[in-house]
């Protein structure tokens, strides 16, 4: 199947959840308020309960409690309130993919978004709350292969699981492309900003890519740090398999990486509200 394939079929395909569409195309509006932004928060009124829960949580470490959606707008900025939102709504949109443990799927796409944040807060060449928006759907695309392609997805599944290294060049090698190509396709079509999609499109090998993408690099080096605590690997000396060229190219150190929480650590309290 190829990637055309994949997106024949419209009907199949899933759709950006509406509050999700709304707030994003709200917030093209240079002239849009605050006010007009948090009523339309209010009106999903789950989601207006885990974005005042998130932006209390020591995930922000905001220094006083918020109770409002426009004071956390306020404090936190429509940058964090729309990585927030975006991600929240994307764990809803698969109900159930044969072949994937959703909630462990989730939790690890969480996670290379928590580490890419941290990755990014620490180089001025990325904005860390873009950076946690492709962490948390850099991965899509797995699902929607899986949906497809079931028997063949179990199959490579057997015998290289989705979370290691190497898998999306196994991918490549199977299908002639991989599930970051599916995941950059599908923010294509639901009108994602195009650095968005960019970056999930060359973070797989971002020194193929036509220019330097700072994103594409932080993804990489983010996905590549989840694998190896997915792998239990000891980073006491991690020289020899250390990504050097995307690293150097966000001017990320390997000190940086070592000093840096553990993902779980990292994403615990983001994992508990939104997978």
């Amino acid at each position: 199947m190829t990637l055309d394939d994949l997106f024949a079929n419209d009907e199949s395909l899933p759709t950006v959840p509406k509050v999700v569409s709304d707030l994003i195309e709200m917030m093209r509006d240079e002239e849009v308020s605050f006010a007009d932004i948090a009523h339309r928060i209010e009106l999903d009124q789950v989601l207006a309960a885990k974005v005042l829960q998130m932006v209390n949580s020591p995930f922000f470490g905001v220094p006083r409690k918020i109770s409002s959606i426009q004071g956390a707008i306020l404090m936190l900025g429509l940058s964090a309130i729309r990585s927030f939102v975006v991600s929240s709504g994307l764990s809803g949109t698969f109900r159930k993919v044969e072949g994937v443990d959703l909630p462990d799927f989730w939790a690890h796409s969480l996670r290379v978004a928590s580490v890419a944040r941290y990755l990014a807060s620490k180089t001025r060449r990325v904005d860390p709350n873009l950076a946690f928006t492709a962490g948390s759907m850099h991965a899509i695309g797995h699902l929607l292969m899986a949906q497809a392609m079931p028997r063949r997805m179990a199959a490579l599944n057997a015998i290289h699981p989705f979370e290691a290294l190497g898998r999306a060049q196994l991918e490549l090698v199977e299908f002639g492309y991989h599930y970051g190509d599916v995941s950059a396709s599908l923010a294509q079509r639901w009108d994602f900003a195009s650095n968005l999609a960019g970056a999930m499109a060359s973070f797989v090998n971002p020194a193929k890519a036509e220019r330097v993408d700072a994103l594409g690099g932080v993804l990489h080096l983010a996905v590549w740090r989840v694998a190896l605590e997915r792998q239990g690997m000891d980073l006491s000396n991690i020289a020899g398999f250390w990504p050097s060229q995307p690293a150097m190219a966000v001017g990320i150190t390997e000190n940086i990486v070592q000093q840096m929480p553990a993902p779980r650590v990292l994403a615990a309290e983001v994992e508990s509200m939104i997978a």
